[in-house]
């Protein structure tokens, strides 16, 4: 089963059908999305008691681009959870989860 992100980035044409906006919309909004993520990251850090040296830990398995697309997707297409995990490739925790955490950015 292909990725929407996979098919969005061969065929551009098709972002608006798969997610409701224009691929350049996408860019721009994925764009904005990263730098809030990136602040609210800072934030997060700055406020943190370490106990593990930083750059240590499991790292991210979705990238910002990702996070948005499944955003997008769930909301042009309302699929259930289990299903948007099976389409990028996540369980169907980690799907609503990254949905909760982009739909707030």
């Amino acid at each position: 089963m292909t990725s929407p992100l996979k098919r969005i980035e061969s065929y551009p044409e098709e972002s608006k059908r798969l997610i409701g906006i224009k691929y350049e919309d996408f860019i721009t909004l994925v764009a904005l999305a990263s730098k809030r993520h990136r602040d609210k990251q800072a934030e997060i850090e700055k406020r943190k008691i370490r106990l593990i040296a930083s750059g240590g830990g499991r790292k991210a398995e979705m990238t910002p681009k990702e996070g948005v697309c499944l955003c997008l997707v769930y909301l042009r297409q309302k699929p259930t959870f289990e299903i948007l995990g099976l389409l990028f490739d996540v369980s169907r925790t980690k799907a609503n989860n990254t949905f909760n955490y982009w739909v707030d950015i």
